[in-house]
Formats: structure tokens, C-alpha cells, sequence
């Protein structure tokens, strides 16, 4: 049986959705393998989300920023494991995992995929001067033969400026798994006493509370709830906002089924997995015109794209004023992940990429 390794430093949100994703179907065919390290937001139970056939070894010196002497515990430890699996297929996620492995791996020895799942040169939140940084260390490192792989178009243009060996595969979801939490979220359901707007994620630069809250003090008839927590959690200063802290997902699910709609007020994005998870739920999104964003939402069809203030503000007035709209919205959003964004096609896609690459 071949070897599928997946590498990533930061496994949660988003990328433990991918990663476990895309393991329950290689499980059937190959021996799986996760190398990975944690951030805050990982569940302590995360293991139990994977199917059991699913191995796994924490990376040491893993970290997210740029730290010298952790960072070169991790290349030396990956250089272990690969050594010691000697692995058919290793698969990067994330930007750092991305620059070690390349470097850590003998590319030319070894099948290497690389999912950056957002690029660190994109990010609003720093200098500048970082991001070109950023940008450089991908040029130099795409010099390792390796295939990019962007989770949407908007990703797949912005890796043409480090790399000409790209493909797209578009992120997805577990329509199945959904339907699950769905019903163990049904008996949580509650029944707000006004019009209520969420968000769900991490409280940081990147998800724009400013912004979020700037559009809270607009509308203050309403309600405002931001499910999760962050180290911005100062930033929600407006009145009709409640912070809901990290809770279970069930929880988190029937929060978002209990409100009208879904604002994303993100500065960057990938293809994000909480914009599928609540287009799936049939919630008309009010989402931030950024790369991601934009190549799922289309303003009056699925959901709204804003860039200003007052743009976010109109088009909830317009959703909540209109219920004809707002269910048109939420449904042509279910109808669009259930046709172009779930599990099986992404399957589909990989499973022929496997077999050009003779991984099969």
C-alpha cells in the first residue's frame, strides 16, 4: 500500500477541515499519515475527527511566525520523517509547512504538492516590506520541483507570481458530515428577539473586526454575534455585539442557523470552509469583496460582495426588507456548494491528478 504524508504547522480552522477532507477518501487506498502542529483554535479532540485508520506525528519546533531556532527543529525533524516513512505522495499546507518542506524534502526525489490554503504575501495585517519578504522566500523556494495547488481561482492567479507550475482545485465540503452536525445542532436552535447578523472566527486582523464593528454601530436595531474568540476581542466595542467565545461545533452550527445572515467582513481569504459550511445552511452572506469571496459570491444571486461601510450596511437593510430575496439568496447558496463545492468532486479532481502522477 502506498504512502500519503500531509504536512502542515497549523492544524485548525480551515486546514484541518481540508486535511480531513481529503483523508477520508485516501484512507480506502492509501496509508495516511498527518505531520502536523496545532494553533489555539485546534479542538483538543481534533484526532477524533479523522477517520481511525489515519496516523499521526506532532512536528517539533512547528510554529507560525518566523523563529530561527524552532524553525530548524522542524526542517530537521521533517527530514526524520520523511526519511523514515519514505512516503509515495507528500502533500504541504500552509505557507510555512510550504517553505520548509520544499526545502527539507528532496523534491526531486520525491512526488511534493503544495496547498498554501492564502498566501502570507497577501496578508493586509502586516508591512509591506514583510509581504515582498514573503514573496521572495516562495520565488526561492518554488525553484524545488513541486506542484502548487490553489483552492480557487482567485489563488490561482495570485500563485503566478511565484510559481508557473500551478493547477486550481477547488476547496469543498462534506455535505454528509454536515447533515450530521445539522441535526445535532436542531434541539440548540434558538429564537432570537431581533434581526440578528453573525460571523464565525477567530478574532484577528485578517476577519477585519473594525470593519465589523463599524457596521454593528450602523444598525443598531440589530443584533450583532461573533462566534468565536481572538486577541481583537477589544475591537467589538459596539453595544448590540455579543462574543460567544470558541464553542463546540453543534453549537457553533445552530448559532448561525438561529440568525438571518452571515457577515464575512475578512481583509484576505482563501476559499474559506466557514463561507461553505454557512452557504450550505441556506444563510444569505454579506461577504468582503476579496479573492475567495468573490469567486463564490455573486451580489443578488447567492449573497452580496461589499467593499465599503455603507455598502454592508445597504445590503443587509435590502436582505432583512426583503424575504422573498433573503430566501432566494440562501437557497441558490446551497444549490451552488452542493453543485460545484463538496467532497466528491474535490475526490474526483485529485483521484485523476493521482493518476497522471502514476500515485495510484
Amino acid at each position: 500500500m502506498k504512502t500519503i504524508l500531509h504536512i502542515t504547522e497549523c492544524l485548525g480552522s480551515g486546514v484541518l477541515n481540508y486535511v480531513k477532507n481529503i483523508t477520508t477518501w485516501q484512507v480506502k487506498d492509501y496509508k495516511v499519515v498527518v505531520a502536523y502542529s496545532t494553533r489555539p483554535e485546534t479542538p483538543e479532540n481534533f484526532k477524533n475527527q479523522f477517520d481511525k485508520r489515519v496516523q499521526f506525528i506532532k512536528v517539533n519546533g512547528f510554529t507560525r511566525e518566523i523563529e530561527p531556532k524552532n524553525d530548524l527543529k522542524a526542517f530537521i525533524h521533517i527530514k526524520k520523517i520523511v526519511k523514515k516513512l519514505n512516503p509515495d505522495l507528500i502533500h504541504l499546507h500552509s505557507t510555512k509547512a510550504g517553505i520548509l518542506g520544499r526545502w527539507a524534502i528532496n523534491c526531486d526525489k520525491y512526488k511534493v504538492f503544495y496547498s498554501p490554503h492564502a498566501y502570507s504575501f497577501l496578508m493586509q495585517d502586516v508591512s509591506i516590506r514583510k509581504r515582498n519578504l514573503y514573496k521572495l522566500i516562495e520565488r526561492l523556494s518554488n525553484r524545488k520541483n513541486c506542484l502548487t495547488i490553489a483552492d480557487i481561482d482567485g489563488e490561482l492567479e495570485a500563485s503566478k507570481q511565484v510559481t508557473k507550475n500551478a493547477i486550481c482545485i477547488p476547496n469543498g465540503i462534506n455535505p454528509d458530515e454536515m447533515d450530521e452536525i445539522i441535526e445535532q445542532a436542531k434541539p440548540l436552535v434558538e429564537k432570537f428577539d431581533k434581526t440578528t447578523v453573525c460571523l464565525s472566527g477567530k478574532i484577528v486582523p485578517q476577519k477585519n473586526p473594525k470593519l465589523f464593528n463599524e457596521i454593528a454601530e450602523a444598525l443598531p436595531e440589530y443584533n450583532f454575534l461573533w462566534i468565536g474568540a481572538g486577541p481583537l476581542e477589544h475591537e467589538l466595542k459596539s453595544p448590540n455585539i455579543t462574543i460567544t467565545g470558541w464553542v463546540r461545533r453543534p453549537e457553533a452550527v445552530a448559532k448561525i442557523m438561529s440568525s438571518d445572515i452571515f457577515l464575512f467582513t475578512s481583509l484576505w481569504e482563501s476559499l474559506s470552509i466557514a463561507l461553505m459550511e454557512v452557504m450550505y445552511l441556506a444563510k444569505p452572506c454579506v461577504v468582503s469583496k476579496c479573492d475567495g469571496n468573490k469567486d463564490v459570491i455573486k451580489t443578488r444571486v447567492n449573497g452580496y460582495l461589499c467593499v465599503k461601510k455603507e455598502e454592508y450596511v445597504e445590503a443587509i437593510r435590502n436582505i432583512i426588507n426583503d424575504k422573498d430575496l433573503l430566501q432566494k439568496l440562501g437557497q441558490n447558496a446551497k444549490s451552488d456548494i452542493i453543485a460545484k463545492y463538496n467532497v466528491k468532486l474535490i475526490e474526483r479532481e485529485y483521484r485523476n491528478l493521482f493518476h497522471e502522477f502514476g500515485i495510484e
